[in-house]
């Protein structure tokens, strides 16, 4: 089934799964990144362990474009199957588009104090420890991003906010060179976080020996500069507790945050 120009709330109903994405981490990968005269771009999400190898198809009722000027639209093709979601849009004004998943709210659960240490509490028919001196509801939010250029690289969609937690783009994501690295800068509601860990996989890493990821941390400024040892695509992800915001169905929100982009040589 194909929808068109719906954004998501017929996709979210077609489908309908209850596979947990607990481990996983979404993503959002185009088949190009740059292009000089393109006419579009085909992308799939899902949520992976391993990138880029599509596992559980993420349901969203906010897929959304940011154009090259820094104004919101809809996706032309969204098409849901299991594992994956392919969307397709068209490339007709030069510069550099966003393609998100926007923010998502995924599961909720539960977490129990226990001696001093939160454990998780997942499912609805699960137990809360007897011993549990204080119990909170968690829910999930995650953001997946990418970057693909036409022609030249522009600022407008890269500087867009978008969700509390989020990857601000020092280097263009669009010329990100095996030899410059990237930097960038983690906020969470505008305020960079200090010491924000940082996991980093590459699309073939668990060919590897040993299996590629990495786990780095953002400075007392919240900014990072990543270098690489090999060009191809990467994918970036961060997570972060925080009390919900005010009105929310639960009192904790788990939020991740997730982008995709290319190294070129």
């Amino acid at each position: 089934m194909t929808v068109l120009k719906t954004g998501a709330t017929a996709l979210a109903a077609a489908l309908g799964l209850c596979a947990s994405a607990s481990a996983h981490t979404s993503y959002l990968l185009p088949n190009v990144f740059i292009t000089s005269e393109g006419e579009y771009v085909t992308l799939e999400a899902s949520f992976t362990e391993d990138p880029f190898v599509p596992e559980i198809a993420v349901r969203s009722d906010d897929y959304h474009v940011v154009l090259p000027d820094g104004t919101r639209d809809d996706f032309e093709a969204v098409t849901p199957f299991r594992q994956v979601v392919i969307l397709e849009d068209s490339l007709e004004a030069e510069g550099t588009y966003r393609f998100t998943t926007g923010v998502r709210l995924g599961r909720t659960s539960k977490k129990a104090l226990v001696d001093g240490e939160w454990e998780a509490v997942f499912g609805p028919d699960a137990e809360v420890p007897e011993n549990a001196t204080e119990v909170i509801t968690s829910q999930t939010e995650t953001v997946a991003d990418v970057y693909v250029t036409k022609g030249a690289s522009t600022w407008e969609s890269v500087n867009k906010p978008l969700g509390r937690l989020v990857f601000k783009p020092i280097t263009h994501p669009s010329e990100i060179y095996l030899g410059d690295g990237f930097e960038f800068q983690v906020l969470f509601d505008g305020e960079p976080l200090a010491g924000q860990s940082i996991e980093v996989k590459r699309a073939g890493g668990a060919y590897e020996s040993p299996k590629y990821e990495r786990h780095v941390e953002t400075g007392a400024d919240g900014k990072l500069a990543l270098s690489f040892d090999a060009p191809g695509k990467y994918l970036i992800m961060t997570r972060h507790a925080a009390d919900a915001p005010e009105g929310a169905d639960t009192d904790e929100r788990s939020y991740t945050t997730s982008l995709t982009f290319e190294v070129a040589r």
